[in-house]
């Protein structure tokens, strides 16, 4: 590869792939899937108390006609976590609607003053997207982490040379320049 080539894989890597940041939180959005890794994710720190509630976000899957939320609702409790625990919203189509619906339901389940940190559950190509969704809707008073999987077999270290991760990744740039544009979302 040519110097300009890996300048420009080094710059998209960056501007993609966020960290993940597992932190104590008051709440976890988990931005609707097909894959399984989210549940894990989640169960994982609340597993570990660094979070007492989770919104789940998601309607119904194209591919599989199954409902998101309501999948990994049944998965986390058959895992363990206390059904008071989880919030459902299970009509959003995409990022935006994950955003915008579930911003009613903070409103009107939790309300907004009693929530100071939110972990944002999403895949690893597509954090840096969801937090600039999120950042453009939610009151800047909450702070928002990303904490991220992996899927399609492909890793911040190697999209570029898998076609998925290219795919992926590419696709996720030309997103982020249509929305902002569109005014959708904010930059970080």
């Amino acid at each position: 590869m040519t110097n300009k080539i890996e300048e420009k894989i080094k710059k998209i890597t960056q501007y993609i792939f966020l960290p993940s940041k597992p932190q104590k939180a008051d709440l976890a959005i988990v931005f609707g899937s097909r894959h399984e890794e989210p549940i894990y994710k989640v169960f994982s720190l609340y597993n570990q108390k660094l979070i007492s509630k989770i919104l789940l976000s998601g309607g119904n899957n194209k591919k599989t006609k199954k409902n998101e939320a309501l999948t990994m609702y049944k998965k986390l409790i058959k895992l363990g976590v206390n059904k008071k625990d989880i919030i459902l919203e299970n009509k959003s189509t995409n990022s935006l609607e994950n955003v915008l619906f579930s911003k009613k339901i903070i409103k009107a389940k939790i309300g907004f003053e009693n929530i100071k940190k939110i972990i944002a559950i999403v895949k690893h190509y597509h954090s840096r997207r969801a937090l600039m969704t999120l950042k453009k809707h939610f009151p800047k008073s909450v702070k928002i982490f990303p904490v991220s999987y992996q899927v399609y077999g492909f890793t911040k270290n190697n999209w570029f040379k898998k076609n998925i991760g290219r795919e992926k990744v590419l696709s996720e740039l030309e997103k982020i320049k249509k929305y902002l544009k569109r005014g959708d979302i904010e930059e970080l």
